[in-house]
């Protein structure tokens, strides 16, 4: 705008005084008329002294006229004046610029021709005048009656000149050089309306661009401060990942930039929460120890902060503070006993037994001494709160050579500690809840073994009823296997063990019935290391056996198999035992109470919750029992090894 204006204010500049020089040009072309037109009233004067002496002379003394010779040396100067005006008004470049058009440069010349022969006329009748003057011709007291009596015949001739060369100046060269000076007005005009025409359209056009800029950079800045506040309004809502790609060299390329660089510093902050967070939560097993957990609190809290130092503090039966656990530069090493330091803020000591009695957060940013010991430039404490009340202090310190702890840090490490205390409560009650589970699963396991015992003793009754000494024996030490395998350390084995253990007790069954029952145990190479609980599949292995084929007249066979299968969730281990014996009605509602398989059901679903146990059979026709589990649970931790 500051560009436009000088613009405009040059290009007015410009045309006003084009358009004085057009009028200054046409004035000296009127003067020349006036210069013209006094040549001709200075010849009248001659006129008047030589034929009108006497009246003249009065008409002179009257009007202060000039005498002869003075009028004579006047029109002398003038014509000299004139010639001299007309030659620079004729070759001056604002007349020929004015030349544009063909009539007017043939007036031009025809001007040019006109004056030439004017001042040939005017130069002759001066010389005239000059010869009869110096004869003595002019000195007659009545030239008037001289040239009626023709006594002298230089004065007819010297009037007849006199005549020529006043009609000439009067009619023809006056009237063509005021038609000439008329022409080259009109041409002004029209040169000066076409300046004006100029000026108004490039006015017109740099104020229209100035504006159409104006109104770019308008759009350009509010488009501009648009993107700004998406991108704060994006951040009052959480969202830290929009960036300002403006590169301009102006002040929007720096505020972009500097916005930026904040939105990178504050994503990063406020992400150390969640590293926080995540390298605990990565690092959380079933089988962490109580130390094990606050050792990862502190190892995360210096990981992802500023802070140089952390340290869990616990207070000990002694009620006194104990260094648990420390990661970073901190103070005082773990195992350290704090004492309660007596210094206070008034001597530049910080003691943390103060801290831990307000039983709230502190944020601490002087440099002071921890507890009597090295001297921290900030300081931030928060006490971990579990369902037991405050289980002690989570302590982040930074050096003097450290960047100082934040408020935003403040706000990350108080979110941090509830989440912390959230964990250890957690492990608190996990372990709780582990104990329980245990104690339930071995009620469920013991509720087995009896009732298996109870019925390969049977057998064995019935094997001694018949004497065959033979198969007793060998019934013994197979019952010797077993009982090594189920009384075990372990609560978990393979399925290659768990149907190898099925192998044995179908022996077992088939020295009761060696001609009514046939045993199939297939097992695919890829679920022979798949964990499951023990003795999940020998009770139902036993209800094929007792309901299903015992009952029965006729032969019947058991098969066992496991394998690799697929479903919409995903790959799955599936272990199927069927019979072809007397079969049920899977709809009675007690069904799984009378064939004894809720026991197993609650223990597979308590050790992969994701687990299926189907039913298929009818009366006569056989059942068939499908157990899968998702192979993502083959990773499963061993909870023996805990």
């Amino acid at each position: 705008m500051f560009l436009s204006a000088i613009l405009i204010s040059t290009l007015s500049i410009w045309t006003m005084n084009e358009i004085s020089r057009l009028k200054d040009t046409i004035q000296s072309g009127f003067q020349l008329i006036s210069a013209a037109r006094q040549l001709h009233g200075l010849m009248k004067d001659l006129m008047f002294d030589l034929f009108t002496p006497r009246t003249y002379l009065l008409l002179k003394d009257l009007l202060h006229t000039p005498r002869f010779q003075t009028t004579r040396q006047d029109l002398r100067n003038s014509v000299q004046n004139f010639e001299s005006s007309f030659s620079a008004f004729m070759d001056s470049p604002r007349v020929k610029a004015l030349l544009r058009e063909e009539e007017l440069r043939d007036a031009y010349t025809v001007a040019r021709t006109m004056t030439a022969k004017a001042s040939g006329r005017i130069e002759s009748f001066q010389r005239t005048i000059d010869r009869l003057f110096a004869s003595g011709s002019l000195e007659g007291s009545n030239l008037y009656m001289q040239l009626q009596t023709g006594g002298d015949t230089s004065i007819p001739l010297f009037f007849e000149e006199l005549r020529e060369t006043s009609y000439y100046l009067t009619y023809s060269f006056e009237s063509f050089l005021s038609h000439f000076i008329n022409s080259l007005q009109h041409e002004a005009a029209v040169i000066q309306r076409q300046i004006l025409i100029l000026f108004w359209t490039l006015t017109g056009a740099i104020g229209s661009v100035t504006l159409a800029l104006a109104i770019l950079f308008s759009q350009r800045m509010s488009g501009q401060l648009k993107r700004f506040e998406e991108g704060f309004r994006a951040v009052s809502h959480g969202d830290f990942s929009l960036r300002l790609d403006i590169r301009s060299a102006d002040e929007f390329g720096a505020l972009a930039a500097s916005y930026n660089l904040f939105m990178t510093d504050l994503k990063r902050n406020v992400e150390s929460i969640q590293g926080l967070l995540r390298d605990v939560g990565e690092s959380l097993t079933t089988h962490l120890s109580f130390q094990r957990i606050l050792e990862l609190i502190v190892e995360a809290a210096v990981k992802n902060s500023n802070a140089g130092g952390a340290a869990v503090v616990l207070p000990s039966p002694e009620e006194r503070l104990v260094v648990e656990c420390s990661a970073g530069v901190f103070p005082h090493p773990a195992g350290t006993a704090l004492p309660r330091y007596g210094g206070g803020s008034g001597d530049g000591a910080i003691s943390l037994h103060d801290i831990y009695d307000r039983r709230a957060p502190i944020f601490i940013r002087q440099p002071k001494s921890l507890d009597g010991g090295p001297q921290v430039s900030s300081l931030q404490a928060f006490p971990l709160i579990v369902s037991q009340g405050e289980l002690g202090l989570l302590c982040v310190i930074t050096a003097d050579s450290d960047a100082p702890l934040t408020d935003l840090d403040f706000n990350n490490f108080r979110t941090f500690t509830e989440y912390a205390a959230l964990i250890i409560d957690n492990f608190f009650k996990y372990k709780e809840l582990l104990e329980k589970r245990e104690a339930q699963y071995r009620a469920l396991q013991s509720q087995i073994q009896p009732h298996f015992l109870y019925n390969v003793l049977n057998g064995l009754v019935g094997l001694n009823r018949m004497g065959d000494a033979k198969a007793l024996e060998s019934a013994i030490f197979s019952l010797k296997d077993m009982l090594r395998y189920i009384l075990d350390k372990g609560n978990w084995t393979t399925v290659r063990e768990e149907l190898r253990f099925l192998e044995r007790y179908c022996e077992l069954q088939r020295m009761r019935f060696p001609d009514r029952l046939s045993v199939s145990i297939r097992c695919a190479q890829e679920v022979e290391s798949f964990r499951i609980p023990k003795l999940i599949l020998q009770p139902v292995v036993e209800n094929a056996v007792i309901h299903g084929i015992e009952p029965l007249g006729r032969p019947a066979t058991l098969s066992i198999e496991a394998g690799l299968g697929g479903r919409e969730d995903g790959p799955f281990t599936s272990i199927c035992i069927a019979d072809d014996g007397a079969g049920f009605n899977p709809e009675a509602t007690d069904v799984e109470q009378r064939i004894g398989l809720s026991n197993v059901r609650e223990r597979l679903l308590m050790a992969y919750p994701n687990a299926r146990l189907s039913i298929a059979s009818s009366p006569g026709s056989g059942t068939r029992i499908r157990i899968e589990i998702p192979s993502g649970d083959s990773r499963r931790e061993d909870p023996d090894r805990g």
